[in-house]
């Protein structure tokens, strides 16, 4: 397919774009507090008994090897 009459309607050039974050620009996804939170709801979510929890244990046991613990337990 010939993209030379949608270069001529839409004549992007690299000011239409967002400049690129280095990595040490981008802030942190979830602070230690809320991923302690997000596995939490996990937790309870994984002891039900619909189509969620397996998925649900899945990741509790995938974040909680990835965040550092604090006093609290993890299932």
């Amino acid at each position: 397919m010939d993209d030379t009459y949608l270069d001529e309607v839409f004549e992007l050039t690299d000011a239409d774009f967002a400049p690129a974050e280095t990595p040490a620009e981008r802030l942190p996804l979830l602070t230690l507090e809320e991923a302690h939170k997000v596995l939490t709801i996990l937790q309870h979510v994984s002891t039900g008994t619909d189509e969620h929890a397996h998925p649900a244990q899945r990741l509790v046991r995938e974040l909680a090897a990835r965040i550092p613990s604090t006093d609290r337990p993890v299932l």
